[in-house]
């Protein structure tokens, strides 16, 4: 299997790390990096995640058959703009925004006039892959093994360009599901979303001079802080209202449990501690399949 020439508009984590899975198994005719500073991409092309690299977005969106928008979300929606006009009536366009209802949304107003009420060639993607480490040097060929893609067709999708996404998140070796793009950000806001501001807030209130006594445990649980502030920032204003309703769930939770412990019912902390246990012995494992 082979997707031609694909542009990726963002080589960092995501984007270097899907060049270098497209490089290594052969499943790409060339691969074109796109970046706005000159040093990013350099570095790109000498780890081998990309065949050629530039700064000339619509030069390279000109030649693709496939154009993967790998940025920050606040820029996702901007970025589109500048490449449909320049892209071929053929080439597919998608993304791996961690939030959807928004991003999808804004592209599918602007493509439409490409494709005058036709089947578009654009579909929101999300990879449930990556760390809080970001640029080219952490990226992986071997990142998306074992994860799972989610795919945010809308009815605007053409099949011809969701069956090719899917197969080229298979191929990189995530497995694929499908859903809405509200549905994709009510989930990622209490998966994703949620643990990062919570753990934020953990952070937050250890103080500093204790964190010295602090165990692998705190240390573990808090990694995912160390995350880009500002991307953070911009997930946070795209999902708001998902964000806020997880926000309220898990804080009715904290005040059940803060009310038994102030009222002494062992019972019932006891029993959220073994409600929790079981659900992250069942689910917490490595195994991501999708039944």
């Amino acid at each position: 299997m082979n997707f031609g020439v694909v542009s990726i508009i963002g080589t960092g984590l995501i984007g270097g790390s899907i060049g270098l899975g497209l490089k290594e198994k052969g499943l790409a005719k060339l691969v074109i990096g796109v970046g706005h500073r000159t040093v990013s991409i350099n570095k790109a092309l000498k780890i081998k995640a990309i065949d050629e690299d530039t700064t000339d977005i619509e030069k390279a969106v000109s030649r693709a058959d496939i154009v993967i928008l790998a940025t920050s979300v606040d820029l996702i929606p901007r970025l589109s703009k500048r490449v449909i006009p320049s892209m071929k009536r053929s080439a597919i366009l998608t993304d791996v925004g961690s939030t959807k209802n928004y991003i999808v949304s804004q592209i599918d107003k602007e493509i439409k006039g490409k494709y005058d009420g036709k089947k578009s060639n654009f579909i929101g993607a999300h990879p449930l892959a990556g760390s809080e480490q970001r640029g080219i040097e952490s990226a992986r060929s071997d990142l998306f093994e074992g994860s799972i893609c989610v795919l945010t067709p809308t009815n605007l999708s053409s099949k011809k360009c969701i069956t090719k996404i899917s197969n080229l998140w298979r191929t990189l070796g995530a497995k694929v599901c499908i859903l809405t793009p509200r549905e994709h950000d009510e989930i990622v806001a209490f998966v994703s979303h949620l643990p990062h501001f919570v753990v934020s807030g953990l952070t937050s209130v250890v103080n500093e001079k204790h964190w010295k006594f602090a165990a692998s445990g705190l240390r573990d649980t808090t990694r995912v802080a160390s995350g880009d502030p500002k991307l953070w920032l911009n997930i946070c204003k795209q999902n708001r209202a998902k964000l806020i309703k997880a926000l309220r769930c898990f804080s009715k939770e904290i005040k059940y449990t803060l009310n038994d412990l102030e009222q002494g019912n062992d019972n019932e902390i006891l029993k959220r501690l073994k409600k929790a246990k079981t659900v992250r012995d069942k689910y917490g494992k490595t195994d991501r399949s999708i039944h």
